[in-house]
This record gives C-alpha cells, structure tokens and sequence, in this order.
C-alpha cells in the first residue's frame, strides 16, 4: 500500500533501501535511543523490519517517505498494531538531513489520512519519550492528546491518542492525502 501528499510518496520500504534505512537508523541524533552501529546492522534491521510487516494486516507497516521531486527517501513512517487493541501505533523517524523541511508533518498528516480513510483505524497512539521535544510538538500539531504513560524499552513515555473524529475536525485535514 501506498499514500502520497504534494510532495511526498509512502511506500513499502524493500530491501534494496538499506543504505536509506542506514542514514536514517544508523544516525543517533535521529535513533538516539540505539542507532545501528553500522551498515551491515542497519541491513539486518531492515530485514527484521520487512520480515515483521509480512504479517500485519493489509495497509499496515512501515513506510518509506520519498521525496517526489527527488527520489530520496526523507525517512520513514510506521502504522502498526498498538499494546491496546484495536488502536493502531502511529511513528515517524526522518534522516537528520531532512529535518525543518515540514516533511515530518507533511508525511504524519498523510499517514493520519491514510490510516482513517483506507485503513479503518478507530485511534491512532503514539508513544514519545518526553525529551523528544520535535516528536511532541507534531504529535500536538497532529491533534494528539496525552492519554498516559507507560514504560517502553526502559524509557518513560508520554502515550498520546488521536481520534477518527478529532481528525477530520482538524484544520489540516482537507487535502492532506493525495491518492490512497
């Protein structure tokens, strides 16, 4: 499955996006809770990536942004199942290169779009570690709500939640999806 907005395209990452999937995960100002160390560890992260997606149900898993004008993929953006069913885990990572260009929100509003409209999702759920200050400010500018907290990989999380209705109530809403 595939979404676009004006100037990006979500798409399935496959397994020749390594050296894409490296300059995002193997760069710790980005995965700065555990970056891959190198290369051939950003390769096999990929693969557990891919190999985790096979199984999720269709118009779930994790997507590379590419940049349309471009082709170069900004970073990526995951829909998958969350600890509370029937509530979908929204994510987002971006290559430090890329970031002040919009293409978090740009990118995270499609994925939004996407996930209510061609998904059928109910509430989107995101856990951010409260340091995280750019993930908590676009959570916020996504509508996000703190719902909680919870401990993940050892790390305190803010859980935030956003609503199908709370969405499409949303000032960005119209247009925010190009093509489903």
């Amino acid at each position: 499955m595939t979404f676009e907005t004006s100037r990006l395209l979500a798409r399935p990452f496959e397994v020749s996006d390594h050296e894409a999937f490296h300059r995002i995960w193997g760069d710790p100002r980005v995965i700065w809770w555990g970056a891959t160390p190198d290369a051939a560890a950003s390769t096999r992260k990929l693969g557990e990536v891919l190999e985790r997606v096979r199984h999720l149900p269709a118009g779930q898993g994790w997507f590379a942004v590419v940049e349309k004008a471009s082709g170069v993929i900004v970073g990526d953006v995951v829909l998958i199942p969350y600890v509370t069913e029937p509530d979908l885990e929204l994510g987002w990572h971006f290559a430090f290169d890329s970031w002040g260009q919009g293409y978090a929100t740009e990118a995270s509003r499609g994925l939004v779009r996407y996930a209510f409209a061609c998904v059928n999702a109910t509430r989107l759920v995101a856990d951010i570690v409260p340091d995280n200050l750019r993930s908590m400010r676009l959570a916020a500018r996504l509508g996000m709500r703190r719902i909680g907290d919870r401990v993940r990989a050892t790390l305190p999380h803010v859980v935030l939640a956003l609503e199908r209705a709370e969405a499409e109530a949303a000032s960005w809403w119209p247009g925010a999806l190009v093509s489903p």
